[in-house]
């Protein structure tokens, strides 16, 4: 059975092998494909001896990694058939044929990477990163994370002064999509301090993480892999089935997010040029009589979006002249502002200009980019913003017949 992603990567990427895409375009599609064929990197992260290795476990309903000791990274992801990868200190890599023990890990193993014949890493893989008492190594290895990871789940008894100084300087958009999860909640239960952790930490988490899940790991391991079916109350009780809830939803919000975007870019792009195509050869102009940009017969709506937009870009640069790095959630707000006044404003052109009225409807597919971009509300998606607004720009100074200003 075919994945539903599958009709939209095989179109985007003959779309962009064929050229289809103006340049301006061009690398959204392939920053676009590239999320889309890779599984959602999800970094389980936390002090030694937080939970970690056993969290993964449990989302995956079966016991991967073994209780291994000092090795920084542990990757799992897809492979064919269970294999098991070490890298040294040395640099030298060691693989070996099925899946790794405790006492199999060669020395000064840096870095190991698990692969599994299991169909739910083709959507997501699963990174565990250990937290040493070294506070460089600490920062160090928090900087890699925000690099790559989509999802964090920072695994922690209690958040300390230390894991909060840490996350502090994690990325807001990473924030967005990341959880604290309190382990060994039935320990800190059964000595009546649970409650009391959380309320301490809501606070915390309403500012810094997407939710607080409190969760005995142990027992959740217990419900997914003791019987041959799953102990629903168990699973329930344990908090595993909310936490692996609110983990899938995330998956499932970036996997769609990411899809409209390559659809919506699929659907303005790839359409017309199919329309281009397909047209019959004919001499006989079959279409209403239309109103010729420029002249005497230039809209004046489309001089007034010109304006709209020149002056947004103008309070852009007036507003970020002075500041260091430029905000990409200010940047994709004003954007959007922008797009949804410029398509309202488009309404009022004259319905005999069709070119008018191709740019009214370019303008609404855009306001309603600039939405999706907004899910992401990072620099890529701010740059992403901008210079759609900037093609708009050349599509209606090409209409109004007015040299662009820059």
């Amino acid at each position: 059975m075919s994945h539903p992603l599958e009709p939209v990567v095989q179109r985007l990427q003959s779309a962009l092998e064929g050229d289809v895409f103006p340049s301006e375009f061009h690398q959204w599609g392939t920053r676009l494909l590239d999320h889309l064929r890779k599984p959602v990197q999800v970094a389980v992260v936390g002090m030694p001896g937080s939970g970690k290795s056993a969290l993964i476990n449990m989302l995956l309903g079966q016991q991967a990694i073994p209780r291994v000791q000092d090795i920084p990274v542990i990757e799992i992801a897809h492979g064919l058939k269970p294999r098991s990868l070490f890298e040294l200190d040395d640099g030298t890599c060691i693989r070996r044929s099925g899946e790794f023990q405790a006492n199999d890990v060669p020395e000064n193993t840096v870095r190991a990477r698990l692969e599994l014949d299991d169909d739910s890493l083709l959507r997501q893989n699963f990174v565990e990163v250990g937290l040493t008492d070294n506070a460089g190594h600490q920062a160090s290895m928090v900087n890699w994370i925000t690099q790559w990871a989509d999802i964090v789940l920072w695994c922690t008894e209690s958040f300390d002064e230390t894991e909060q100084r840490l996350w502090a300087g994690v990325p807001d958009d990473i924030k967005d999509h990341s959880f604290l999860v309190l382990t060994m909640a039935d320990r800190q239960m059964m000595r009546g301090v649970l409650q009391q952790r959380i309320e301490e930490l809501e606070p915390i988490v309403s500012e810094e993480f997407l939710c607080l899940y409190p969760i005995a790991t142990e027992q959740a391991i217990t419900a997914r892999t003791a019987g041959a079916k799953l102990n629903h109350a168990l699973w329930k009780s344990s908090g595993g089935e909310h936490l692996m809830s609110g983990v899938s939803q995330q998956i499932e919000n970036g996997r769609t997010a990411d899809m409209d975007q390559a659809q919506m870019l699929l659907n303005k792009f790839v359409r017309e040029a199919d329309r281009i195509v397909n047209l019959p050869a004919s001499n006989t102009d079959v279409r209403p009589a239309a109103v010729k940009p420029g002249g005497k017969g230039k809209d004046p709506t489309l001089a007034s979006a010109l304006k709209l937009l020149q002056d947004c870009a103008n309070d852009m640069l007036a507003e970020y002249a002075n500041q260091k790095e430029p905000q990409a959630e200010k940047i994709l707000n004003k954007c959007v502002e922008s797009a949804n006044r410029l398509a309202e404003m488009l309404q009022a052109t004259d319905p005999r200009d069709l070119m008018a009225q191709d740019l009214q409807l370019d303008t609404e597919d855009s306001a309603e980019m600039m939405l999706l971009f907004q899910l992401e509300r990072d620099e890529d998606a701010a740059v992403d913003a901008v210079t759609l607004l900037l093609q708009l720009k050349k599509e209606i100074a090409h209409a109004a017949g007015t040299p662009i200003q820059s």
